[in-house]
């Protein structure tokens, strides 16, 4: 019976460490939540003792709150992640290169407590920083994010070799599979075969019904693993299907720069612009570069 008292009381307990990491009132990553779990009793020492010790560096200043929001408009540097998330922007250098240790350690952790997959870029960086809380932070967050990456690419795995031709699902692993390599959590090896992966599923996919986003990320694929002809070979193809479009100017200027092929390029320029096709600001200023 005791058992049982003593197991109800640590799983309440449990329950309010959640709740008190979920509403920010315990300044300690999510994560700490399942320490608190799986170490009865210590495992809540160690996670009041991380919230007392980041609180009494979070709150050296009643002046926090200004500061901060100071920082947010004036020093920030927005940088958008990823183009699905282009309303996502973030502080990188100027976060990481403030002298305090407390406001970099607060900005941290407001960024593990939010979604820590929307800032790889920044974990990234501040993985480098000189700051040993700091680094210890971001690693180990980029450490869980590629552990759910890896998760959900079997799981999308195993859903696509139970349905090889539903579009679908082939999609949605597609997706997913460049998401991760576009965030460059993966090394060696690793990326190596992912990337073939990907070209393996981009091509099935393309055989039955691609876009020209699906070109366009399938040739920035084949340039990252320096498989020119292949590369070469879908430039081609979208220039048959999709003459005006900007993506396939672009990607053509890209893949002959990657060749070195300067006279090409100006060739191909001159040609772009007498054909009269409407161009945004961001296509005519890299031809007006490679035109001079």
């Amino acid at each position: 019976m005791l058992y049982i008292i003593a197991a109800a009381v640590h799983i309440l307990v449990c329950l309010l460490v959640f709740i008190g990491i979920k509403i920010r009132v315990l300044s300690v990553h999510k994560y700490m939540f399942f320490v608190a779990l799986l170490i009865p009793l210590w495992g809540i020492l160690i996670v009041l003792i991380l919230h007392f010790q980041i609180a009494f560096d979070a709150t050296d200043s009643a002046e926090i709150g200004v500061e901060k929001l100071k920082l947010e408009s004036e020093l920030y540097k927005s940088v958008t992640v990823d183009e699905k998330k282009a309303d996502t922007a973030i502080p990188i250098e100027e976060a990481l290169l403030i002298n305090s240790a407390r406001e970099r350690r607060s900005i941290i952790m407001d960024v593990l407590n939010d979604n820590p997959g929307d800032y790889v870029e920044f974990l990234q960086k501040a993985g480098n920083n000189d700051d040993t809380e700091v680094v210890h932070y971001a690693v180990t967050a980029m450490v869980e994010i590629s552990k759910e990456n890896d998760y959900m690419l079997q799981k999308l795995e195993a859903e696509h070799s139970a349905s090889p031709d539903d579009m679908s699902v082939l999609t949605k692993y597609i997706d997913f599979l460049w998401d991760c390599l576009s965030q460059n959590l993966m090394q060696g090896q690793v990326e190596v075969m992912n990337r073939e992966l990907f070209a393996q599923l981009m091509n099935k996919k393309i055989a039955v019904d691609g876009d020209i986003h699906d070109y366009s990320r399938l040739v920035e694929n084949e340039l990252k693993r320096k498989n020119y002809d292949a590369a070469g070979e879908i430039i081609n193809r979208m220039g048959e299907r999709w003459p005006d479009a900007e993506e396939y100017i672009l990607l053509k200027i890209q893949f002959l720069a990657s060749l070195g092929k300067g006279h090409e390029i100006q060739n191909f320029v001159k040609e772009t612009e007498n054909s009269h096709i409407y161009m945004s600001s961001k296509t005519k200023e890299a031809l007006a570069f490679w035109a001079s």
